[in-house]
């Protein structure tokens, strides 16, 4: 009985003088929001340059599944960005469908959406619109050629040309 107790207090002795802490998961690194850099030129019903995206706030958030993306998936990059003084903040969304790695996409591939944060105004590319959209080997940056149709009216409304930056 005597030996039964003193194991017992061992085990209860050992358990309250453990001293190593937890392990504790490492965090992944945080890129600082707003210095992803743009150049994209706006012209239709958007005029203006587009050069960095704003900070995140609320349910604008920017994000790029980056070089994460493999063969056969779908690659996507949403950012929010300002192109002139008024300081309207627009959203913008890069959709790769089929994703192939480095290299050009059509319209027949990806999609292009630009819409206003209240979404009262849309662009998109349909079948019709021009669109020619390159990725870089780090598949986090890239160009953009693109012609979008108001999704109001169906008629063809703003241009995109320049270059495009993420990290994902």
């Amino acid at each position: 009985m005597l030996r039964a107790a003193g194991i017992v207090a061992l085990f209860v002795f050992a358990a309250c003088t453990q001293t190593t802490p937890p392990a504790v998961a490492s965090p992944s690194p945080v890129i600082p929001q707003g210095n992803w850099s743009e150049n994209l030129a706006f012209t239709g019903e958007i005029n203006g340059q587009l050069t960095a995206i704003v900070p995140d706030s609320g349910d604008q958030v920017s994000a790029c599944t980056g070089s994460k993306t493999r063969t056969g998936e779908q690659w996507a990059d949403t950012f929010y960005g300002s192109t002139d003084a008024t300081g309207a903040v627009w959203e913008i969304v890069f959709v790769v469908n089929n994703f192939r790695g480095a290299g050009t996409y059509t319209s027949r591939d990806s999609s292009i959406v630009v819409r206003s944060l209240d979404q009262t105004k849309v662009w998109l590319n349909l079948a019709r619109d021009k669109v020619t959209f390159t990725m870089d080997a780090t598949q986090q940056s890239g160009t953009l050629n693109a012609a979008l149709t108001d999704a109001n009216s169906g008629k063809p409304a703003l241009n995109i040309k320049g270059t495009w930056n993420c990290r994902g």
